[in-house]
């Protein structure tokens, strides 16, 4: 019955506004369905103060404003769609989050935690690891920091499908990172990313270890980048590209930052360049190298505890 409701109130929904889902119009758990310009799904009552953006494939879940007829507006749970072709499917998701149960008993978990809600969902759907490793634009953000506070006029290109993620005035600095404690290898994209023609290279390794409540996160280091006084907003939009909007949840998982390790690349530093090849020239039909690099014993500089001279990592 709801989901035939939701089904039909799509039709007839005005975009801009909500529309009350009848059967459950007079009870203590009401739902509405909505329409966007360039969206349509469901919605319910938010109390909660915490904000909620979360993403699986063509579905959104989010803590928004909805506008009523006769223009009140209601915090509510918002789950919505772009996509038309999948609007029998996502009307069954619909429905589960809509339905109270007998005595109201799944609508009082979906308040309580819609974002576990929203992860159980995910995980029967199929989803375990879709989302961009954190930890890399983690590790990103955390050496652009380091960087800034260098004294150092940074742009960081990491969304924007440039070579380097990071730039400066005087060099590049290409950031990987990893939560594995036994390696120390780094994977290059493409034949030439480690000889650059214009500035000298850097590259940063950096090791994490996912943890619950200590550490650093996306939004802890955006944090100290808004006390720096750094451009966050320019930051923010950045990582929206990446797919990390503002209140997921994803913006908010701690690691422990164990080390942060500077290689310079240079004439030893193993790598393929035009040399490489013979004549310089990559061999007719291959496009496209990826290599892995073992940085094991290779001297370094450890940015975290500030030493000034080269390291050996053994």
């Amino acid at each position: 019955m709801l989901k035939k409701s939701i089904q039909n109130n799509w039709k007839t929904d005005i975009v801009g506004y909500a529309q009350s889902i009848v059967e459950l119009e007079d009870t203590k758990y009401p739902a509405w369905t909505v329409k966007f310009i360039d969206s349509y799904g469901v919605a319910i009552p938010y109390e909660g103060g915490e904000e909620i953006n979360e993403t699986f494939a063509n579905a959104k879940i989010r803590s928004a404003d909805i506008r009523f007829k006769n223009e009140n507006i209601q915090r509510a749970i918002v789950l919505t769609t772009d996509s038309d072709e999948i609007k029998v499917p996502f009307s069954n998701l619909c429905e589960a989050l809509i339905d109270p149960g007998e005595k109201g008993e799944y609508r009082v978990i979906i308040e309580s935690s819609p974002i576990l809600w929203w992860k159980d969902w995910k995980e029967l759907l199929g989803n375990k690891n879709i989302d961009e490793r954190i930890y890399d634009v983690l590790g990103e953000l955390c050496v652009l920091k380091y960087v800034v506070l260098n004294g150092e006029d940074a742009e960081w290109n990491g969304p924007d499908g440039a070579s380097y993620d990071i730039e400066t005035n005087e060099r590049f600095v290409e950031v990987k990172s990893s939560i594995s404690r036994e390696k120390k290898e780094v994977t290059i994209s493409n034949q030439f990313q480690l000889f650059p023609a214009e500035k000298t290279l850097d590259l940063v390794l950096c090791r994490f270890e996912p943890v619950i409540i200590s550490g650093i996160s996306i939004d802890s280091v955006m944090l100290e980048f808004e006390n720096m006084g750094y451009n966050t907003e320019l930051l923010n939009r950045k990582l929206e590209l990446r797919g990390f909007e503002r209140g997921m949840s994803a913006r908010k998982k701690n690691f422990l930052l164990h080390e942060m390790l500077l290689y310079t690349v240079n004439d030893s530093f193993p790598r393929i360049t035009p040399e490489s090849f013979t004549r310089g020239v990559i061999p007719a039909g291959i496009t496209k190298i990826t290599y892995t690099v073992d940085l094991s014993g290779m001297n370094s500089i450890s940015l975290l505890n500030g030493e000034d001279d080269d390291i050996q990592n053994n």
